[in-house]
C-alpha cells in the first residue's frame, strides 16, 4: 500500500484495509465459544481501531496526520484498593470520562473542521452492530455536547450483504453495495481489495467506496435499539463521504443537519496543539504513565491531562507536499 497523496485517498485506503482485515480474520482464524466449539473468528473492534490508528499515521505521514493511542493510565479505570486503607483525602475535580473509542478532528474542506467523538461498533453475523446500547450512546451524546464535539458511531463492516450483493462475491456485479443512503456521490461498489493492475480497474480507488468503515451521526438512531444495517441506511454513510464537498449541504441526520452545519473553523484544542507541535511520537514516548500502563488507576487519582477517548487522530485537509497552517 502506497503512502496517501490526498485526504480522500487516505480515507479510502484505511476503510478498504479495515474491510480486508476483518475478512481475513473471519476466513483464516478460528475462535472457541464457552462450549469449546470452533467457529470463524470475529475481529474485535479494539483491534480494528488500533489498526486504523496505525494506518492513518503511516499512510497519512505526508499529509500531516497525527494519531495517538492513549495509555491506560491516561484513559482511566480501576485497580484494587491498597491495604491498609489510606486516610481519606479530598477528591480532585475530574470530568466524567466519555467512554468513546476515538476522538477525531478532520478538516473536511479548507477551514472547515469536524470535531467528532466516536463510539466504535463492529458488524455481527446477524447484520446488526455489536453491543449497540442506547444508554451508552446517550452518555456519549451528553459528553460530546458538553465539550462542543459531534457525537457519532464509528462502524466497522465486513464483506457480507448489504456491503456486497452476495456472501461470496467473485464478479464485479457481486460487489454492489446498498448499505448506504446518506451519500450519493460514491458508486455503490466496494471490493475490500486494492490493486494497481490495469486489468483490475474495478479494484482501484478512490472512485468507489470500500465500505469498510462508516459513520452514523443521527442521534435518534443512536438512542434507538440496534437494527439491521438495511434499516439505518438513510443516515448511514461511508467514511470518505466526510470529504464530499458537493454533498455537504445534504442532511446527515433526521434533524436536517448537514456536515457543514456541524463544522467549526478550528480543530479541537488537543488537535490544535498536536498540529502546532508535530511531535506525536515524542509526546507518547515521554509519557510518564507508560511505566504503569499495565495497571488500571483509581478513578479519583490525580490527572495532568484529560483523555476524552481511548485514542485520538487529527487529519488536515490537503495533498502530500502541501504546507499546513493552523491560525
Amino acid at each position: 500500500m502506497e503512502i496517501a497523496t490526498s485526504s480522500e485517498e487516505l480515507l479510502w485506503n484505511v476503510s478498504s484495509l479495515a474491510m480486508l482485515n476483518t475478512k481475513q480474520t473471519r476466513e483464516h482464524v478460528f475462535e472457541l465459544d464457552v462450549n469449546l466449539k470452533r467457529r470463524a473468528a470475529r475481529q474485535p473492534e479494539e483491534t480494528t481501531t488500533s489498526n486504523l490508528l496505525r494506518q492513518l499515521g503511516h499512510l497519512g505521514q505526508d499529509l500531516g496526520v497525527v494519531a495517538i493511542q492513549h495509555t491506560r493510565s491516561l484513559e482511566g479505570g480501576y485497580k484494587p484498593k491498597p491495604k491498609p486503607k489510606p486516610k481519606p483525602k479530598a477528591k480532585p475535580k475530574l470530568r466524567v470520562p466519555s467512554g468513546a473509542d476515538l476522538e477525531l478532528s478532520i478538516e473536511i474542506s479548507p477551514g472547515k473542521w469536524l470535531n467528532l467523538l466516536l463510539q466504535a461498533k463492529a458488524l455481527k453475523p446477524s447484520g446488526k452492530y455489536n453491543a449497540w446500547k442506547p444508554a451508552q450512546n446517550a452518555n456519549l451524546i451528553a459528553w460530546a455536547q458538553s465539550h462542543k464535539l459531534v457525537p457519532g458511531m464509528l462502524l466497522y463492516n465486513d464483506v457480507v450483504p448489504p456491503f456486497v450483493k452476495t456472501k461470496q462475491p467473485k464478479e464485479r456485479d457481486d460487489y454492489v453495495c446498498v448499505a448506504f443512503g446518506g451519500c450519493a456521490q460514491v458508486w455503490r461498489t466496494q471490493t475490500g481489495l486494492y490493486s494497481h493492475k490495469k486489468d483490475e480497474w474495478y479494484f482501484r480507488g478512490p472512485a468507489r467506496t470500500p465500505g469498510g468503515i462508516s459513520l452514523c451521526l443521527d442521534q435518534a438512531q443512536m438512542l434507538s435499539a440496534a437494527v439491521p444495517v438495511s434499516s439505518m441506511s438513510k443516515w448511514h454513510f461511508q467514511l470518505e463521504h466526510l470529504l464530499h464537498g458537493s454533498e455537504h449541504d445534504n442532511p446527515v441526520d433526521s434533524r436536517g443537519r448537514t456536515l457543514s452545519d456541524l463544522t467549526r473553523s478550528r480543530p479541537s484544542p488537543w488537535a490544535l496543539d498536536l498540529l502546532k507541535a508535530r511531535d506525536a511520537v515524542n509526546l507518547a514516548d515521554s509519557d510518564q504513565d507508560r511505566y504503569d500502563d499495565r495497571d488500571r488507576v483509581a478513578p479519583d487519582a490525580p490527572r495532568i491531562l484529560e483523555a476524552p477517548a481511548r485514542a485520538s487522530a487529527v487529519i488536515p485537509f490537503g495533498s502530500a507536499g502541501a504546507n499546513f497552517h493552523v491560525s
